[in-house]
């Protein structure tokens, strides 16, 4: 419909998962160069028991903490983090990117 706003865009007749790495075209400031992006699947897992102590009483909190592992796309990721963003987009490097849906075509 000429009316998609990205912020990059790769070729690939692969449809399971996006290039793990590869060059992409990325609209940089209003013009468009090929980056070099790499995203790796992020998977969160943990916990952690604190104690505190303090005028006479005992309470403990138990919090889930994100412990990060990294590791190339093999499939549709639920989570992903990218690298190598250009440097008017530098603040999208190392973000948490959630799957929000699919397209039309998968």
């Amino acid at each position: 419909d000429g009316a998609c706003n990205y912020i990059a865009r790769m070729n690939s007749g692969d449809t399971s998962h996006p290039p793990t790495s590869a060059e992409w075209t990325m609209n940089c400031a209003g013009h468009f160069q090929l980056q070099f992006l790499i995203l790796l699947e992020v998977t969160t897992t943990g916990t952690l028991t604190t104690t505190m102590k303090g005028a006479g009483t005992t309470k403990a909190m138990t919090t889930t903490v994100a412990t990060t592992t990294r590791a190339p796309v093999f499939s549709a990721p639920r989570s992903m983090t990218l690298s190598g963003a250009c440097a008017y987009k530098r603040a999208m490097n190392g973000l948490t990117y959630d799957l929000a849906g699919t397209t039309a075509d998968g």
